[in-house]
């Protein structure tokens, strides 16, 4: 799950995704915007078939955060 976060994240900043890790912070080395974000968290929401409630959206500053929101909020 987290390399095809890294990927998707990778395709909307452009970094590689090679350069991504797990502590990658998507706002301060990423420079994504909100809209950003949730452009993504709706890619991520799509993929796996899962939600992540709104109200959720300020934890997710790096990457593992966003693997580990996944987890919590729908058991994967």
């Amino acid at each position: 799950m987290e390399e095809k976060i890294k990927e998707i994240l990778s395709e909307l900043s452009g970094i590689p995704v090679a350069s991504l890790r797990e502590d990658t912070r998507l706002v301060g080395d990423l420079g994504m915007s909100s809209f950003d974000l949730a452009d993504t968290i709706v890619t991520v929401e799509e993929l796996y078939g899962v939600r992540i409630p709104d109200e959720r959206f300020p934890e997710l500053e790096t990457v593992a955060d966003i693997v580990r929101v996944i987890r919590e909020e729908n058991a994967l």
